[in-house]
């Protein structure tokens, strides 16, 4: 009787170890491709309740279609013309860049009035950017700033952004729970930034080849250039 219930518990034991391997294999698979089923997951957002007086924030991850160093030119390329695709953008404007902290200007078309001046810093190493509102009196805001960060996950790219901002009924903005709210407006670039990767890929993929050969000449160049003195 004995080594019968020990036996049913070490098989119930091996059922159980077997079944969370199996579980902990799938969510390895799933983070790793950054997928279910094969669809690209929808952003998660989440609303950060800071101190009284100290504004909003959020944190979000979602992921991106397309390689991580496509995704990087992608996002890294401050000149250029396709974020007037977006529907919430009415202008872009590459104003200077100088060391690895770059100045962008800003129009949204909820208030096409207003415009927002934006330092972002690069880390290129890190693939890490941190983006900073340099103008939060005229863009009708106290304060705006927030961090991103990417990961690679097979062939698609893992993006961690999170913000903090105050601006008056931002309290209101960031509960509202429906179209206009701040998890709507979020989801909305998401889901265009999404799109406009993958229109773009073919674009950095060729300039990737194109620097690639380049930098092969260059070398070969160099290579041939240099002359060993005769012993």
């Amino acid at each position: 009787m004995k080594f019968a219930v020990l036996t049913t518990l070490r098989l119930f034991l091996s059922v159980v170890s077997i079944g969370l391997l199996a579980s902990i294999a799938t969510v390895n698979t799933v983070d790793a491709s950054c997928a279910v089923d094969g669809e690209i997951e929808p952003a998660k957002i989440e609303r950060v309740r800071m101190p009284a007086g100290e504004g909003e924030g959020y944190r979000m991850r979602y992921c991106v279609p397309v390689p991580l160093e496509i995704y990087w030119q992608f996002k890294t390329d401050f000149r250029n013309d396709f974020l007037i695709d977006n529907p919430h953008i009415k202008s872009h404007q590459f104003i200077r860049r100088q060391g690895n902290a770059v100045l962008t200007e800003n129009r949204y078309t909820h208030n096409s009035k207003r415009l927002f001046r934006w330092q972002t810093t690069v880390f290129a190493r890190e693939y890490r950017l941190t983006f900073e509102l340099l103008n939060p009196e005229e863009a009708g805001q106290k304060f705006h700033h927030g961090s991103i960060h990417l990961e690679a996950r097979g062939r698609n790219t893992l993006i961690y952004q999170e913000a903090r901002f105050q601006f008056s009924g931002a309290a209101f903005w960031a509960f509202y729970p429906w179209r206009g709210g701040m998890r709507a407006f979020l989801s909305s670039f998401v889901e265009w930034e999404q799109q406009a990767a993958l229109n773009w890929q073919a674009g950095y993929e060729e300039n990737r080849l194109v620097e690639a050969r380049e930098q092969d000449r260059m070398r070969r160049v160099f290579s041939t250039s240099i002359r060993y003195p005769e012993r």
